[in-house]
């Protein structure tokens, strides 16, 4: 069955690592898609607010962003929001003032921090972006909250969502941070939603990833394909593993699958 959907995660998939960029190949690979009447998607954990103006030059079909917290259609107009349960948000702040530690906080105005440390310092540097400003958390309206970013190990991590965050859930693709996301909330949930805006068969979807935020999507799409860059659990999930995307990964799966 052809497949005629297509859905790309954003840092290591569509952007690379080492330049912080997007290939020539992956361009033409996406105008290719589009030439051929396919849908092309973004998919990614990042907030709207944070996706390079250039991207959208692109032309995709529609922006799944938070992990699928927010759905929005071709002119980045939202048609599906997915908030973080304000209990889970007023029980962080309460746990931090005993045991500080640094978090972010995503919301259709942007990207906030509450405080710096070692992990956001490498987690802005490897992404090549500035750390964003500080935040005061009186100004953050707490029932309008997509996603968080928590900024600590894994040990840490399963603590806080074992212990405070008891309506959300977490995924982790850096060593430095884990994104934290409503519970039941993933990108094949976004896809989920926005074939039914588009009216698309999910049997005839494909999806590409590097990171444990993309293996629902990965596993649920018709197709999934991992990066060569990604760890050993993503590439487990996918049906194919490309070549990263500094090494034309996008552009050889698609041949590879006879799509281009």
């Amino acid at each position: 069955m052809p497949i005629n959907s297509f859905f790309f995660d954003f840092d290591g998939t569509l952007q690379g690592f080492a330049n912080h960029t997007i290939s020539d190949s992956t361009k033409e690979a996406l105008k290719l898609l589009k030439s051929k009447k396919h849908k092309i998607f973004l998919a990614t954990g990042r907030n709207l607010t944070d996706i390079p103006e250039s991207l959208f030059s692109l032309n995709f079909d529609g922006y799944i962003n938070n992990n699928g917290g927010m759905c929005s259609d071709e002119n980045r107009i939202p048609f599906h929001i997915e908030y973080i349960s304000k209990i889970d948000v007023e029980a962080l702040l309460k746990y931090d003032e005993i045991n500080p530690f640094a978090f972010s906080f995503m919301t259709e105005k942007g990207f906030t921090i509450n405080r710096v440390n070692e992990y956001v310092e490498k987690s802005f540097e490897f992404f090549g972006m500035n750390v964003p400003k500080l935040m005061d958390t009186k100004d953050i309206e707490l029932d309008k909250i997509m996603q968080m970013n928590f900024f600590v190990d894994e040990e840490q991590e399963q603590k806080l969502m074992k212990e405070v965050m008891l309506n959300s859930e977490s995924s982790r693709w850096m060593p430095y941070f884990a994104d934290v996301n409503p519970k039941g909330i993933n990108k094949m949930k976004g896809i989920e939603r926005m074939a039914k805006q588009y009216n698309l068969d999910l049997s005839k979807t494909m999806a590409f990833g590097d990171g444990g935020n993309d293996i629902p999507m990965i596993h649920g799409c018709k197709i999934g394909v991992a990066m060569g860059n990604s760890k050993e659990n993503v590439q487990q999930a996918a049906d194919f593993v490309t070549t990263s995307a500094d090494e034309d990964g996008i552009w050889n799966a698609l041949k590879h699958y006879g799509i281009i």
